[in-house]
């Protein structure tokens, strides 16, 4: 029997993304994307997602349900451990020609962070048709991140490609 006010675990960031908390699997199909060419940053960044994002990843086998508030938390928390990866990519040296690319990568990923603390907040209103509103937000951020990295062969840096279920009311 379902508690009022639980919810199914929700994925945090990280996505969706990943993927984390927001959507669910996105191709990044229809996406355009720019390449870049700098080997040094992308061998770099695809160690500091391999070491940060795997933590962040839903257990989709977990079916366990939560409480609004403590979802909220979690997302909150993944939110806040996204922005401090997202700081060490921020860090790492970039050829001139690729830091436009770059930027408007990291760009997304902030405002894929910050759709999370969004989401966060609106969790904690229990209004599952915000809830879904603000979720689908996360979408577009989540695509362009996902197709950037894996154009760019960082597939570690990718939040799509794990299929997340679906979600009443959210």
């Amino acid at each position: 029997m379902r508690q009022r006010g639980a919810i199914t675990r929700m994925p945090a960031l990280a996505l969706s993304a990943v993927t984390l908390v927001l959507t669910g699997a996105c191709g990044g199909g229809g996406v355009r994307v720019a390449r870049i060419h700098d080997s040094g940053f992308t061998d770099a960044a695809a160690r500091v997602c391999r070491a940060a994002l795997p933590p962040l990843r839903p257990d989709l086998s977990d079916r366990s349900r939560n409480e609004p508030l403590q979802v909220a938390d979690d997302v909150e928390d993944r939110a806040d451990k996204l922005t401090a990866m997202v700081a060490r990519l921020q860090r790492l040296p970039v050829r001139e020609v690729d830091r436009i690319a770059v930027g408007e990568w990291l760009g997304d990923w902030r405002a894929y962070i910050a759709v999370g603390h969004a989401y966060a907040r609106s969790l904690r209103t229990e209004d599952a048709k915000r809830n879904a509103e603000v979720a689908r937000d996360g979408q577009a951020p989540q695509r362009r991140i996902s197709a950037f990295a894996r154009a760019n062969e960082m597939k570690a840096c990718a939040l799509d490609g794990q299929p997340l279920p679906a979600r009443k009311g959210l």
